[in-house]
């Protein structure tokens, strides 16, 4: 799920920020050791260009760390069940996605887990990767529900 940065009048060239990224992810993805590797290595070198109206630094900064963290964590974590999904809570933040819609989401996301149905598994988990959320005053923090969203795609992903 792409992160949404804020663009503010000095920030980080924003395609060099979407190019990285999207290699952080892609080798996330991989199951590849060597490509997070590189990815690792690459996110820690990235040195982004200051722009007008580019992508707020410090959120790209705490982005590019948690992917850093995830490369060296190895492979992804387990995927989440139904009961996991069933207990998340996120922090509110001053910016942050619309609550209610991401408690539909999840709900949908909890529903066709529990239904043990593999074609309402699929719609559900090609649902996530095509949502975005509206951002709004005191939302759910955006960082906890994109892993949530990614958990609960992963575990859609699963044979039941």
């Amino acid at each position: 799920m792409k992160p949404d940065f804020t663009v503010v009048l000095r920030g980080y060239d924003r395609a060099e920020v979407d190019e990285a990224i999207a290699r952080a992810e892609q080798a996330i993805d991989s199951g590849s050791e060597f490509a997070r590797a590189a990815a690792r290595d690459a996110l820690a070198a990235a040195r982004f260009t200051v722009v007008l109206r580019g992508y707020d630094r410090v959120q790209v900064d705490q982005h590019v760390g948690r992917l850093q963290q995830i490369l060296d964590a190895g492979p992804g974590p387990e995927p989440a069940r139904p009961a996991d999904l069933a207990d998340t809570s996120f922090a509110v933040a001053l910016r942050g996605y619309d609550r209610g819609q991401v408690d539909r989401v999840l709900a949908q996301a909890r529903h066709a887990l529990d239904s043990g149905d593999g074609s309402a598994r699929a719609a559900a988990r090609d649902a996530l990767a095509g949502t975005s959320f509206t951002v709004v005053l005191r939302g759910y923090d955006r960082a906890e529900v994109d892993q949530a969203i990614d958990r609960a795609r992963r575990a859609l992903s699963q044979p039941s």
